[in-house]
């Protein structure tokens, strides 16, 4: 086994935790995720004042053609598992992703944080931890990993812009892609 690949970054956004947060479960479907094929919540509870929720995403399978003999038919979509935890009393929203399937390929956990900074100012803070047991993919999944951060951050701005407009239009509530 390779010793695993990390990334982390940091992205403020221009808005409010609020809308952050309203942003992160409005993002599928958005221009940027057409990969995205479905999203379920599964679970979902308060406890001590925050919202767990845990909620499976199907994504399309990039696997490139030569690792598809690896893949066995029943793994052709990419099943990942979401949990996520809102504190609303410290303005902290903590979501961590990891694949469910292909683990024997690779294995891809990321952890968003969001914390507000000021009124109209959130933090984001993205950790990432990919491990594979051949050196190859690794560095393929990882690099492909940080070419996709950049259209992750468009559709998360594309929602927040949406978010707006749906503002400016007094449909709060009625907001989807």
């Amino acid at each position: 086994m390779t010793s695993p690949k990390f990334f982390v970054n940091w992205t403020t956004f221009k808005k409010s935790w609020e809308d952050v947060t309203v942003a992160h479960w409005l993002k599928y479907p958005n221009p940027f995720s057409k990969h995205v094929l479905s999203e379920d919540v599964v679970e979902r509870r308060i406890e001590d004042g925050k919202l767990y929720t845990v909620r499976f995403i199907v994504k399309k399978q990039r696997i490139p053609s030569p690792f598809m003999w690896m893949v066995p038919a029943k793994h052709k979509a990419c099943y990942v598992k979401e949990t996520s935890v809102i504190d609303p009393v410290n303005q902290e929203c903590t979501i961590t992703t990891e694949n469910l399937n292909c683990r024997f390929i690779s294995l891809v956990i990321e952890t968003l944080k969001y914390k507000s900074v000021r009124m109209c100012e959130t933090l984001m803070e993205r950790r990432t931890r990919i491990s594979a047991k051949i050196e190859s993919i690794q560095n393929y999944t990882f690099d492909r990993y940080q070419k996709n951060i950049a259209n992750t951050d468009k559709g998360m701005m594309c929602v927040l812009g949406l978010l707006d407009e749906c503002k400016r239009q007094g449909l709060t509530g009625q907001c989807t892609m």
